[in-house]
């Protein structure tokens, strides 16, 4: 009786009881009724069939048997059969004697001959029926002559005792049935108690034990309602602070930009972080026993984590887990007795550290070699004129040319670094109008074009027909033309060509700066677009580097994006898009 409840095992083997008993008490009464009716149909029997044999002794010569035994039957209502006293049948009721066979071994009539009329069973080979016969004697002057038989059939008795039993079978069921629903009212969940306690105790709500409503019962069963009550309420309150904590300790770890992997003293890992996920691009499903060598896929994390575990110190070590990511440093630690065995590994990327010290080093170095030069000039002429060459007017009037010269060098430092910082810090609003395409691109060539021929270098512009009007900061996206232009004239050879397109592409339309210059090492792409980068320094000693940092800013505030294509030998391709749709201005008026 595996998964039945208490009540049910209890109820179960009554069940079974009252179910053996109601077959007992039947079978014994059909048993009794069957022995009771067939006892008194067959005395009945014996004494119509002893008063027929007392009525034929009056007829010794047994003349008009055969009316005689029809005479009969309509009184006894039974088979009437006159036998002789050798067993030859001389008178049938029901049919005609002719023919019958030899009676005289039949068990009735042998029982008769020896004076003993007794009932006899069994089924009539000529009427198919089952009969119950009994044979007496008759007697003439002291001397059997012949053997009267009667028969009744068993039909009417059969059916009687058929439909006693369907009665008894039927009256033990519904009692069973009764008995049956009884139990099935006791063991549900309305009328049984230990059920309610059970579900309560094994249902929860989100992790909560339910209390039981029903404090009406003032027994056993009661008490042990109450004393449930009292203990699910403190666990449910302990509960709730442990959800708390793990609510904050989730937080914590899923908002954390440092990778987290807890691993026992298997190697599996037990708990992940996203970040730690999105750092080793693995998909962690915590129905399985996932390695730590199955989720990192680095034998020095798993060196680290038996180190950890062995020495029982804190170790750590930089790694590098994909090329973009080349500075993560991981730190094992043993949370000892809090969780024996378990390691927590500590994930930090340090890749956009060293990206931005890298940046801040190349920062001071570029904007301290582009102020040195113009100031060593500077110092060098002021020191030339101190020593005597102002007084030399040709002289002097060079030199102060000169000076002026690296002034406003100077000065276009200081101003592109202010512009860069004040378009990075969006306090330079864009005024923004629409505009054709031709009108946009065609001054900045123009403008460029003279520059262009001193280089020896063919400048044109090739523009799709039927472009649509953007919204744009006409200036400052003709400084992107001229920045561009001038970076393509400076780094292509006499005799190259430059050639500035405009198309129409995906809701966008894209200016492209082409040129056949020295192209841009593959190394180089990726910083192009820095501040103060420079690709050759030793061929572009003129020059910032801030125009494509500016260049890329004013694109971006105008919801646009800006790329490069190059290659070694053979020129780059500088591409900007602009949005068809009105966007919104990303600088603010201050």
């Amino acid at each position: 009786m595996k998964g039945l409840s208490y009540v049910q095992k209890t109820a179960i083997p009554y069940l079974i009881l009252l179910a053996l008993s109601l077959a007992s008490i039947a079978i014994t009464t059909s048993t009794f009724f069957d022995q009771f009716v067939l006892t008194n149909l067959e005395k009945e029997l014996i004494s119509e069939t002893i008063l027929a044999a007392e009525s034929l002794e009056n007829n010794p010569f047994l003349t008009e048997i055969d009316a005689e035994a029809k005479h009969l039957a309509e009184i006894t209502g039974n088979r009437v059969t006159i036998i002789m006293a050798d067993g030859t049948v001389i008178g049938e009721s029901d049919r005609s004697a002719l023919g019958m066979d030899n009676h005289l071994l039949r068990p009735e009539v042998q029982s008769a001959i020896h004076g003993k009329p007794e009932p006899f069973i069994r089924l009539s080979l000529t009427m198919h029926q089952r009969y119950i016969y009994v044979a007496a004697p008759i007697y003439s002057k002291q001397a059997m002559i012949g053997v009267v038989r009667l028969a009744r059939s068993l039909e009417s008795y059969d059916a009687t005792i058929e439909k006693f039993r369907g009665v008894l079978i039927l009256t033990a069921s519904i009692s069973l049935l009764i008995a049956i629903i009884f139990m099935i009212l006791q063991t549900s969940k309305r009328f049984n108690p230990l059920r309610k306690i059970s579900e309560a105790i094994f249902t929860s709500s989100e992790g909560e034990l339910k209390t039981i409503a029903d404090k009406s019962r003032h027994d056993e069963i009661g008490l042990l309602i109450s004393s449930h009550n009292a203990q699910a309420e403190r666990i449910n309150l302990q509960i709730q602070n442990l959800r708390n904590e793990r609510t904050k300790l989730s937080a914590i770890l899923f908002n954390m930009t440092d990778g987290v992997i807890l691993v026992n003293g298997q190697g599996v890992v037990t708990m992940i972080n996203p970040s730690a996920q999105k750092l080793f691009q693995t998909n962690f499903q915590a129905e399985k026993d996932n390695t730590l060598i199955e989720v990192v896929r680095q034998h020095q994390i798993v060196d680290l984590w038996q180190l950890t575990l062995q020495s029982g110190k804190t170790q750590n070590i930089t790694i590098q887990t994909s090329m973009e990511k080349d500075n993560v440093q991981v730190i094992g630690s043993l949370l000892g007795p809090i969780l024996p065995g378990e390691v927590l590994l500590l994930f930090q990327d340090l890749t956009l550290l060293r990206k931005l010290e890298t940046v801040r080093k190349d920062f001071i170095s570029n904007i301290s070699h582009e102020l040195r030069t113009p100031l060593a000039s500077l110092k060098a002429l002021t020191e030339t004129l101190q020593n005597g060459a102002i007084n030399d007017p040709k002289v002097s009037g060079r030199f102060l040319s000169q000076m002026d010269e690296e002034i406003d060098n100077l000065a276009q430092i200081v101003t592109e670094i202010l512009e860069l910082s004040k378009i990075e810090s969006g306090k330079v609003p864009l005024t923004k109008k629409l505009c054709t395409i031709d009108e946009l691109v065609t001054r900045p060539v123009e403008r460029m074009r003279m520059q262009a021929e001193r280089a020896g270098i063919n400048l044109d512009s090739v523009l799709d027909k039927n472009l649509p009007k953007i919204e744009v900061d006409i200036v400052r996206i003709q400084q992107v033309f001229v920045n561009l232009i001038h970076n393509a004239i400076k780094f292509t050879s006499p005799g190259g060509t430059i050639k500035v397109s405009a198309a129409l592409k995906n809701q966008t339309v894209q200016f492209s700066i082409a040129d056949s210059g020295i192209g841009i090492p593959p190394t180089d792409l990726k910083r192009i677009f820095e501040r103060f980068y420079k690709t050759d320094p030793s061929r572009s000693s003129s020059g910032t580097g801030l125009g494509l940092s500016i260049s890329k800013h004013i694109i971006e505030a105008h919801g646009g994006e800006i790329w490069v294509e190059s290659t070694l030998g053979m020129g780059s391709t500088f591409t900007f898009s602009i949005p068809i749709v009105k966007t919104e201005n990303i600088f603010r008026k201050p």
